[in-house]
C-alpha cells in the first residue's frame, strides 16, 4: 500500500484531504508503530496510529484488540503474531487474533465511506464480519418494548459472498450479494447515506465496479440519540461487531482473514471514486522532476535553382596541315654544268636551252652534229672517204656537258587542319530546385509529473478462488 499514492489521487480530484478522516497501512508495520494505552483494569492494549496524510492524524488512533497484556512487552509479543510476521515487520493485520477498533470521534456512521483491503486465509472461508458497527437494543415506552438499532455490518458468508446487515421497521435485514465473486485478496468500498448503503467490489483486472445498493430507513442506521449523548462510545470494528449471531461483543473475532489497509472518509463517496482511491492500496506513488530537452525544429527552407549542364561551345586546336593541288601538271627541269669533253666533227652532241615561263622553269635540248667552230660551217659532201663525203674535217673540239634534272610541278596550297574539343558548363535551362531545411534549436520543458503505478501481483486478485463443499460458490 502507498499512503502517498492514495493522498495524491485524493488531492488531484478534490484539492484537499479534508474527506480523509483515517488511513491505516498495515504493510511494513513494525514495533515502532505500536502505541500503548492502559485501561481501567490495568491491562495494556496496543494501538496503531492514524496516517499523517489524514486530515487530523491525532484523531482516530486504532486499537489492536488482540494485542493486550500486562505490560508493553506482552503487547509487542502479541502484535508480532497479529502482523503475521516472525520479525518486527509485518505485511498485514491478521484478524483471527482479534479485531481492529477505530473510534469514530464525531464521524457519523450514517454519512461516511470506507475502503477495505482484505485477504482470506488460505483454504479457510467462514462467515464473519469484515466491518461492523451494528448495535441493537430496545426501550420501553408506555409498557411497550420498542426495538432500536444503529449502524450496520458488512461481512462474508460461508459461501464467500458479501452481505450487508441492517435493521428496519420489519426487523433484521440481511442482503447477500450473490452476484459478486470474490478473490483471495479483495478491495471493497462501503458508502453510507441517509437512505441507502452501497457496498462494492473493485475488479482492477477487468476495470469493473460490482455494486449493490440497499435502501435503508432513517433512524435505524443513524441513531441520533446515541450519537449525540455518547459520541465517544461509537466505533468501527474490523473483524467483528457489537451485534452478530456468532459473537457476544465487539472483541470477538469472527473473520478468517487479514487486513492490508483501511481508509475511512467522511460523507457518501461515489463507488467509482472509491475504486480510484483504492488504486493507492495496490499501487506505488512516483514523482518525475521537470526535464528540459532541446531539439531542432524546421522553420523554413532555402531554395537554390539548379541549371542543367552541357556543351556550351567548342575549342578548335591545330592538328596538322594539308596540301591541296589547285592547277594542272607542268613539267619542270634544270641543267647543271658538270664537265667538258672533246667531240670530233660529225659526232653527235646535245645543245641545251633554258625556258623560263614565269612560275615554271625548264629546259630543252637539241641533238646536233659537231662542226668545228673554225670550219666556217662549209659542208663539202664530195670525196672518196666518209669525211670527204660529209665534207667534215678530221678535227675535234671541246664541248661542255650538263647534268639534267627533270620533274613535274603543279599549283597547290597548304591549309591548316583543326580538331574540335567540346566545352562544358552551366546552361540557361532549369533542371530543378534544391531545398535546404532551415532549423533552430528549441528547448522543451516537460513539467514535473507524479502519479500512481499499480505494482501488486495480480495472482491474488484473480477469480476462481472460492469454492464451497467442493463446488464453485
Amino acid at each position: 500500500m502507498s499512503e502517498k499514492a492514495l493522498n495524491a489521487i485524493l488531492l488531484n480530484a478534490q484539492s484537499s484531504n479534508q474527506k480523509l478522516s483515517a488511513l491505516y497501512d498495515f504493510e511494513g508495520a513494525s514495533a515502532l508503530s505500536i502505541g500503548f494505552v492502559t485501561g481501567p483494569d490495568g491491562n495494556v492494549t496496543g494501538t496503531y496510529p492514524n496516517s499523517i496524510y489524514s486530515n487530523q492524524p491525532s484523531l482516530h488512533t486504532g486499537f489492536l484488540l488482540g494485542a493486550t497484556g500486562v505490560d508493553n512487552a506482552a503487547v509487542i509479543n502479541k502484535a508480532t503474531d497479529i502482523f503475521d510476521s516472525s520479525s518486527s515487520v509485518g505485511d498485514k493485520l491478521d484478524l483471527t487474533y482479534g479485531n481492529f477498533q477505530v473510534p469514530l470521534h464525531g464521524l457519523n456512521a450514517a454519512d461516511m465511506s470506507v475502503i477495505i483491503d482484505f485477504e482470506f486465509q488460505d483454504g479457510n472461508i467462514d462467515d464473519g464480519v469484515i466491518l461492523g458497527c451494528f448495535k441493537t437494543g430496545s426501550v420501553v415506552i408506555s409498557s411497550n418494548e420498542i426495538r432500536n438499532s444503529q449502524g450496520f455490518n458488512i461481512g462474508v458468508t460461508d459461501r464467500g459472498h458479501l452481505f450487508c446487515q441492517t435493521y428496519s421497521e420489519r426487523g433484521d435485514s440481511i442482503k447477500v450479494a450473490s452476484s459478486i465473486e470474490l478473490s483471495k485478496r479483495n478491495l471493497i468500498g462501503v458508502s453510507v447515506g441517509k437512505s441507502k448503503i452501497n457496498f462494492s467490489h473493485f475488479d482492477y483486472l477487468n476495470t469493473l465496479t460490482n455494486e449493490v445498493e440497499i435502501p435503508i430507513s432513517e433512524g435505524f442506521v443513524d441513531n441520533e440519540v446515541i450519537r449525540l449523548i455518547s459520541p465517544q462510545s461509537l466505533s468501527l470494528y474490523f473483524g467483528g461487531s457489537d451485534t452478530y449471531f456468532r459473537s457476544t461483543d465487539n472483541k470477538t473475532a469472527t473473520f478468517s482473514g487479514s487486513l492490508h489497509g483501511v481508509a475511512v472518509l467522511s460523507g457518501f463517496i461515489d463507488p467509482e471514486f472509491l475504486k480510484e482511491l483504492g488504486e493507492g492500496f495496490i499501487g506505488s506513488y512516483f514523482e518525475n522532476a521537470a526535464v528540459e530537452t532541446s531539439a531542432e525544429r524546421v522553420t523554413g527552407y532555402s531554395q537554390n535553382i539548379v541549371y542543367r549542364t552541357g556543351i556550351t561551345g567548342y575549342n578548335y586546336n591545330s592538328t596538322g596541315t594539308l596540301e591541296i593541288i589547285t592547277g594542272r601538271e607542268e613539267f619542270t627541269g634544270s641543267i647543271s654544268l658538270t664537265s667538258s669533253e672533246s667531240k670530233s666533227e660529225g659526232e653527235r652532241f646535245y645543245k641545251y636551252y633554258t625556258l623560263n615561263n614565269g612560275s615554271v622553269k625548264t629546259f630543252y635540248k637539241e641533238e646536233l652534229g659537231k662542226l668545228h667552230s673554225n670550219s666556217g660551217y662549209v659542208y663539202y659532201p664530195t670525196g672518196e672517204g666518209a669525211y670527204d663525203t660529209l665534207g667534215l674535217n678530221d678535227v675535234s673540239e671541246s664541248i661542255q656537258t650538263y647534268a639534267e634534272f627533270t620533274g613535274i610541278t603543279q599549283d597547290k596550297i597548304t591549309i591548316d587542319l583543326y580538331g574540335k574539343t567540346p566545352l562544358t558548363g552551366v546552361l540557361s535551362e532549369v533542371s530543378g530546385i534544391n531545398q535546404t531545411a532551415l532549423t533552430e534549436t528549441v528547448t522543451f520543458v516537460e513539467p514535473a509529473s507524479s502519479g500512481v503505478n499499480l505494482t501488486e501481483s495480480s495472482d491474488s486478485f484473480k477469480k476462481n478462488y472460492i469454492y464451497y463443499m467442493g463446488g464453485k460458490s
